[in-house]
């Protein structure tokens, strides 16, 4: 039986497989999310290195320490985004009329995304880069103003609830861009998302993280996006 290749992830809370448990008020790891489950209907080995509230700037230090570690795989799925393009809300409560910036600046993100797929083919990784689930941005507004943040403030401070979702596409376009420009296998969960009607159905009720229903969706999503390079995921790809 031939030898089973290895794909190796860095990524955040969507990747981990992180729901919120609204009956239980916390975070919880689902018992098989969608990186399990994709790369066990493709008779892959996983290596799954996304942590929660992961950024790139963390993910690129996790990713660094890991290689130096003797970290290896056939390909690395690199998924980041929705961590970066948040705020320090709390802050903008407390002052909406100073200049904030998201954790992660939108040019830093792209130069940090660069730099990890520069890293991983160096070590004879090929890697695979994925759309951002979209966000309900009004849920997510209810969610994170819930325990006395002031709304008002952040409404001035924003403009209006949807550019939270605005801002978080512009990240997405920054993912696809650095596929793009890197040749890089890039997986459309976004897309599959936004064909859904009733795509609130696919969130927790944080109104950020896919729930049960949304791992789902993405499971399908990879293992599709897997069979039709039949296995070109492990195979060397253009340079940026």
């Amino acid at each position: 039986m031939p030898e089973s290749k290895t794909i190796t992830v860095w990524g955040d809370s969507v990747m981990r497989g992180v729901v919120y448990n609204e009956e239980k008020d916390r975070y919880t790891l689902l018992e098989e999310n969608s990186a399990d489950g994709a790369s066990r209907r493709l008779g892959l080995t996983l290596n799954n290195r996304a942590r929660m509230g992961c950024t790139v700037t963390k993910g690129l230090a996790i990713l660094k320490k890991d290689l130096q570690a003797g970290v290896e795989g056939d390909a690395a799925l690199i998924e980041f985004g929705g961590n970066d393009c948040d705020y320090h809300w709390e802050q903008i409560a407390a002052d909406p009329d100073k200049d904030h910036q998201p954790k992660t600046p939108l040019s830093l993100f792209t130069a940090q995304l660069r730099e990890m797929v520069r890293l991983v083919r160096e070590r004879g990784m090929a890697p695979v880069m994925m759309t951002l689930p979209p966000i309900d941005a009004q849920r997510y507004f209810r969610f994170f103003t819930r325990g006395g943040l002031s709304k008002e403030n952040i409404l001035r401070w924003l403009g209006d609830v949807q550019h939270i979702y605005r801002w978080h596409e512009r990240y997405n376009a920054a993912v696809v861009q650095v596929a793009e420009e890197c040749g890089c296998p890039l997986a459309g969960v976004r897309e599959a998302f936004l064909c859904e009607r009733r795509v609130g159905d696919l969130l927790c009720a944080d109104g950020i993280h896919p729930n049960r229903q949304g791992h789902a969706l993405i499971e399908t999503v990879l293992e599709r996006f897997g069979l039709s390079i039949g296995r070109g995921m492990i195979e060397s790809v253009p340079a940026c």
